[in-house]
């Protein structure tokens, strides 16, 4: 598995939500969180890995005590 898809299905198993939306030509909308529960950040990346890296960066910085953050923080 690559690291990408690494980092978004640990983000699942963690039960964080996110949002990772294409634009053409103006790159991806991200965001963490959910529609019902809300969203505690949202940015921009122009590329998806760039996308994938601010989401795992987003995630240890308001979910310091989740399962993904202990395993992901450097």
């Amino acid at each position: 598995m690559d690291r990408s898809a690494a980092v978004l299905q640990d983000l699942y198993d963690s039960e964080i939500n996110y949002v990772i939306a294409p634009f053409w030509d103006t790159g991806f909308t991200v965001k963490l969180g959910d529609d019902l529960n809300g969203f505690v950040a949202s940015g921009i990346a122009d590329t998806f890995a760039n996308a994938v890296e601010w989401l795992l960066l987003r995630a240890i910085e308001h979910y310091p005590d989740s399962v993904f953050a202990k395993t992901h923080r450097a």
